[in-house]
Formats: structure tokens, sequence, C-alpha cells
């Protein structure tokens, strides 16, 4: 009997992501998403620093890969905004609406 079980674990594709680029969030249980820079990029989770309006304060909010494959989390970013990516964002629904019309 093994004490170790490897099992395949989701992580992010750090060619894709990396410390400073910009990045919008939304947990599934936020009304609205907030927007930020990557402070630290690993392949189990990002850390977001963001500007929570309240004066000269900063704050951050953590991403899990994990959470993102459960599709717990809507995420754009970007490393200069010439080119935006979308991981988890409903386009696909909007889409057939606005065929519909």
């Amino acid at each position: 009997m093994s004490l170790i079980i490897e099992k395949p674990v989701a992580s992010f594709d750090m060619t894709q992501i990396k410390r400073g680029f910009l990045i919008w969030g939304r947990h599934y249980t936020w009304d609205e998403g907030k927007a930020g820079f990557v402070t630290s990029a690993t392949d189990s989770q990002l850390i977001v620093q963001y500007h929570p309006g309240i004066g000269n304060v900063t704050n951050h909010f953590i991403i899990s890969a994990s959470e993102v494959v459960d599709g717990q989390w809507e995420i754009r970013w970007s490393a200069d905004m010439s080119e935006v990516s979308e991981y988890g964002i409903k386009a696909d629904e909007t889409k057939g609406d606005e065929e519909a019309i």
C-alpha cells in the first residue's frame, strides 16, 4: 500500500500571466469584480493587489487555480491592455441574447 497518491492538479499557465499584469476578477459570491495587478503568480495561486476606494489604502485578494477550474471566478487579464484575455466569462450566453434580437 502506497502512502502517496499522485493526482493531476490544475495549475496556472505561467506563460499566460505574470507578476505585474493587470487583472480584473469577480468571485461568484461578489456583486461586482475588482481590478488590480498581479503581485504574485505561482502555479497554484495569484495574489492581486487593488485599491478598495478608501483613502490611501490597498488591499488584496487571492485567486486559487482550483477555484478557477471549479467555475468560481471570472477573470480578465492583460500585460499592456493591447490584448485582453478572458477565462470563465459567460460570453456565449450574452452572444446568444444578442442574436435573438
